[in-house]
């Protein structure tokens, strides 16, 4: 039944995220400034910026059926879709200068993935209409989509140095 409930169910959701992106913009601006100074993002700013990510993912996992778990503003750490942010480190300043130019091509790959993980959560959701669950394909295909946008982000937002990559981090344990 909440399949058919995931258009209404994320309205406020998504107007939380537009109030939320209205703070964003700014706080990205002076961020910006932060690192360029400091050569560290301020710790309150990357909690707020980081909070708004884990949000956002959240969000998009729950309303693209990779996540079963309706997404809690207050509670992104509790999440079972959640994601693990470094602790703010050093930035290179010369990147930080250069950051909106050198993410152009990930942003543009990762509009690319936008569509893809789109196209597959409405396959997603016509499968768990008539199956009662997503397949396996479709879940990895969302996850991996959604994975570049958040690495992109994160890179937008100043949150990490590290450039999107295509690949998983296969030097990780799993969970």
């Amino acid at each position: 039944m909440a399949v058919l409930l995931r258009v209404p169910l994320v309205i406020p959701h998504y107007l939380v995220l537009s109030v939320w992106i209205l703070l964003v913009v700014p706080a990205v601006a002076i961020a910006w400034l932060a690192l360029l100074i400091e050569g560290r993002l301020p710790l309150f700013l990357h909690r707020f910026l980081g909070a708004f990510l884990r949000y956002q993912v959240q969000v998009t996992a729950w309303f693209g059926l990779l996540s079963a778990r309706y997404p809690d503003p207050l509670h992104t750490l509790e999440h079972p879709f959640r994601i693990e942010l470094v602790e703010r480190s050093p930035q290179p300043r010369l990147v930080t200068v250069f950051r909106l130019p050198l993410a152009l091509p990930a942003l543009i790959l990762a509009s690319v993935f936008n569509v893809v993980l789109a196209l597959a959560s409405v396959a997603a959701w016509f499968a768990a209409l008539v199956l009662g669950t997503t397949t396996a394909g479709l879940q990895e295909l969302g996850t991996f989509c959604l994975r570049y946008q958040v690495e992109t982000q994160a890179y937008v937002t100043l949150l990490t140095a590290a450039y999107p990559r295509l690949a998983p981090d296969v030097t990780r344990e799993p969970e």
